[in-house]
């Protein structure tokens, strides 16, 4: 991704988020204020020990990692998925606006950095897109991301190990169990040499029920991956 071109060639007046006014670009895409409320909610509840999600004072687990451990080692996110963070996810997704993704990039390499258990990183791996959905958007924006991370992590990212072989109705309107149902065998490992004995980090936008974070995990270790974390750029609840 050529963020300076972009910016020359695409030029933003508005913030991406509130639609301030002023100059903005791939290395500053929002406001100032709207950069402040996306630090004051990282820090507005406490976390899921396992998965990242926010929860009610007092619990260390959500309800899901309570009730069926996930197999990857940690997830996290940057924050939760509130303004701005879910404008920040749509806008990037549904409207093509590919210069969010390195500054999102650099807040997801913050967050793991600020997480021991990611431990050592071997492979970068995107969560891949249906093929409906690329077709229709015309690019997966889970690999900008990676990408991104990829390039300041100096991992090596790769978009063609795991890919969807089962195309799945969108997940937006779907209860837990119907999107675990849903993504049942939805994904495979196209040669298992390159995740054998790897630590691998999967790269998605949003957690929510966790089911796509849970079906790579497990088509990931099947396939002899040593150890699977997952980062996104912003999570649901867990209560």
């Amino acid at each position: 991704m050529f963020a300076p071109l972009l910016d020359i060639l695409f030029p933003q007046e508005t913030c991406c988020i509130c639609r301030k006014p002023g100059k903005f670009g791939s290395r500053q895409p929002w406001c100032q204020e709207c950069t402040d409320k996306m630090i004051e909610l990282q820090c507005s509840c406490s976390i899921c020990e396992k998965c990242g999600k926010y929860l009610e004072e007092g619990e260390t687990l959500c309800a899901d990692c309570r009730n069926s451990p996930p197999q990857f080692e940690v997830a996290r996110a940057v924050g939760p998925y509130e303004e701005p963070y879910r404008i920040a996810t749509k806008v990037l997704k549904f409207m093509g606006r590919k210069h969010l993704a390195p500054q999102m990039g650099n807040m997801m390499v913050k967050k793991i950095q600020q997480e021991s258990r990611f431990g050592k990183i071997d492979l970068i791996l995107p969560v891949p897109i249906s093929r409906k959905g690329l077709q229709k958007r015309g690019f997966n924006q889970t690999e900008l991301l990676a990408r991104q991370i990829s390039k300041e992590l100096g991992v090596k990212m790769d978009s063609t190990v795991i890919r969807r072989v089962k195309e799945t109705p969108s997940q937006t309107e779907l209860s837990r169990e119907e999107r675990e149902k849903n993504l049942l065998c939805a994904f495979e490992v196209t040669d298992k040499k390159r995740v054998y004995n790897k630590n691998i980090l999967v790269v998605d936008d949003v957690y929510t029920t966790g089911s796509t974070g849970r079906e790579c995990t497990r088509t990931l270790l099947e396939a002899g991956a040593a150890r699977v974390c997952i980062i996104t750029w912003a999570t649901g609840k867990g209560f």
